[in-house]
């Protein structure tokens, strides 16, 4: 279905050329000069020159190469090498050594972690649209035996915060001090190598438990309580290795220290970059890759999505190798080179353990840019397949702390693409508004550029009112009610429109660049209103999407035409040179370092090294 011309053209900004050969030689430009680099090949880009600044003194610049790639100064046997130099030619190899030697340092991993979180911004791992924290790990939380009781250091089930806080008649605890009771001996997945002692209910392994009613219910799959959660009815425990349960609660609104699941989360993106610099992979992976990096609480909560969708829940749950780090030999971090480490941070194509995101590779590692998935709510029938993986643009942190889909657009525009939403200027003027704020209105400005990749990321959308779990929209069980906008069933919907049902209503509007749908069909059936399928004949950087489902149709054109390059080696070159690039006066020269680092395969430690052996690097900015 086809409702905007096919002429349309979303102008998300201009496309850039790289730089090109000349025909013939010419006179070498400032960087500063807008034609800076235009007809500089890689391996004759001019390197900056500033006026009037000198190269800074060995001694100064060693203690600069020290403070880029470990994040201290030099030690005195560095210092020392420097003072045992007679000569310039020595002096030099002294600086040579300390770059080299930084870069293959585990040190280098660090700043690129630190990298990592000052590029991308994740926020909190919190809920986004909704308004409570999500902290919980759709787990059921486990109390431990204090030692002082008849089973020390064993599990047991919290069923409720009142429990946590040990005010309330169901206290979980007292099973600690119980003679004999249900008892199970288990490799837990937070420990492997180790065993734990699981108590009560806790213990069971059955797929099956009963409601309060008696019906059969599926165990395996946790139901939010009063900020918590537990698992689906009675009988029902942590399953095998407790892969369904999670050792502590996690749910107060400051457990994001070290050692825990939701710092763990906002880790995950930064992890990637460093990960990516690390083992020389190109750094277009971060948004064309089907692969993250976990560890232990990462995967486990990867496994927990996947299980709460309703997806082959039987191959999840035989699955008993996610959480021992000795048995893939994925290649991992460079802190924790132990092979029987938990807290690795290891390879993982997340469809592994969370079927719904698609590796569109047959769950081998790939950032291969010919993965595509044609699939759109109007044209297909069923639940949607799934969502095709997409490195950070389809990572729960940031999907969860960027919120809803515009916004969320907005931030990957500006991580990825350097671009700004500002307020337009006094003199601009718009057409009238209309019903498309991407066409009409000075809202345009922004949703011109924004709303063509916000209708990407609909799906992600949370579900719940304690303690709101994150979903996909339309995949697995979640399925979009037909009848949901019918005032009867408001009610019985509840949940949809504590997730943004009245919002999705109002502002994705038919026949729209966001949701090019016609009334018709949305009135029919709701579930087009997650239309997530950039359109073809839709115009972004310069370039037409290649009609791929969700974001990973956005990360292609982000690589293919540029934008990603010169916006990453913006980012580098402020980091580890020490000033902002101007996008405006230095536009020829951002183009001939995006050439160079594309040429090098997007490899960023070589590109840090080529940055720290140019002229601008010794004057010290």
């Amino acid at each position: 279905m086809r409702l905007l011309q096919s002429t349309l053209t979303v102008a998300v900004g201009a496309s850039l050329a790289f730089a090109v050969a000349c025909d013939e030689p010419t006179t070498p430009l400032r960087p500063g000069d807008p034609d800076a680099g235009m007809c500089e090949t890689p391996e004759t880009t001019p390197e900056p020159t500033v006026e009037d600044v000198a190269p800074v003194s060995h001694r100064r610049l060693l203690r600069r190469v020290h403070l880029t790639l470990h994040g201290r100064p030099p030690l005195d046997e560095d210092v020392s090498a420097l003072d045992d130099a007679t000569s310039d030619a020595e002096r030099e190899a002294v600086i040579e050594a300390a770059i080299a030697d930084g870069l293959e340092s585990p040190d280098f991993y660090d700043r690129m972690v630190d990298f990592g979180h000052w590029w991308l911004r994740n926020g909190a791992f919190v809920t986004g649209a909704q308004g409570d924290a999500y902290m919980g790990n759709m787990s059921a939380h486990l109390g431990r035996c204090a030692d002082d009781t008849a089973h020390p250091g064993a599990y047991f089930l919290l069923a409720s915060l009142v429990d946590e806080v040990g005010i309330g008649e169901r206290t979980g605890s007292q099973l600690c001090t119980e003679a004999s009771p249900t008892t199970r001996t288990v490799e837990p997945w937070w420990a492997p190598g180790t065993s734990v002692v699981l108590l009560g209910e806790a213990a069971s392994e059955a797929s099956q438990g009963t409601t309060r009613g008696g019906d059969p219910v599926a165990c395996g799959v946790a139901v939010e309580e009063y900020f918590n959660m537990q698992m689906q009815g009675a009988g029902c425990g942590c399953g095998p290795n407790a892969a369904w349960c999670y050792p502590g609660h996690g749910l107060h609104i400051g457990n994001d220290r070290p050692g825990t699941q939701r710092r763990d989360m906002w880790e995950e993106p930064a992890r990637l970059v460093a990960h990516l610099a690390w083992h020389d992979r190109p750094l277009s992976d971060v948004v064309l890759g089907n692969y993250t990096v976990a560890n232990n609480r990462v995967r486990a909560w990867y496994l927990r999505f996947g299980r709460q969708s309703g997806l082959p829940a039987a191959a999840l749950d035989g699955n008993d190798t996610w959480f021992r780090p000795d048995v893939g030999g994925e290649p991992r971090d460079p802190r924790h080179p132990d092979a029987a480490d938990p807290e690795a941070w290891r390879e993982l194509v997340p469809e592994e353990l969370a079927p719904q995101l698609l590796s569109l590779s047959g769950g081998v590692r790939s950032a291969d840019p010919a993965r595509t998935l044609a699939w759109n709510p109007v044209d297909d029938a069923g639940p949607a397949p799934g969502l095709p993986m997409a490195g950070v643009l389809t990572m729960p942190g940031p999907s969860s702390s960027f919120p809803r889909e515009r916004p969320r657009a907005a931030r990957f525009l500006e991580i990825f693409a350097c671009r700004s939403f500002d307020p337009p200027p006094p003199d601009v003027h718009f057409p009238p508004v209309g019903e498309d704020i991407a066409t009409s209105g000075q809202c345009m400005h922004c949703h011109t550029v924004m709303d063509p990749v916000a209708m990407t990321f609909r799906r992600w959308i949370f579900v719940g009112n304690y303690v709101p779990r994150p979903y996909l929209a339309g995949v697995g069980d979640l399925q979009i009610p037909t009848d949901l906008f019918e005032p009867s069933q408001r009610y019985p919907h509840r949940a949809w429109f504590g997730a943004g049902a009245d919002r999705w209503r109002q502002n994705w509007t038919a026949n729209t660049v966001m949701t090019p749908v016609s009334a018709e069909t949305l009135a029919a059936n709701p579930a087009t209103l997650f239309y997530d399928t950039i359109p073809t004949d839709y115009t972004i950087f310069g370039e037409h999407p290649d009609g791929t489902m969700g974001p990973l149709a956005f990360a292609k054109v982000l690589v293919s035409s540029g934008e990603l390059d010169r916006c990453a080696v913006r980012r580098i070159y402020e980091r580890f040179v020490g000033r902002p690039l101007d996008p405006e006066r230095e536009a020829g020269f951002i183009r001939a370092l995006a050439a160079r680092f594309a040429a090098g395969d997007r490899q960023v430690r070589p590109f840090v090294g080529e940055l720290m052996r140019s002229p601008e690097y010794r004057r010290g900015f």
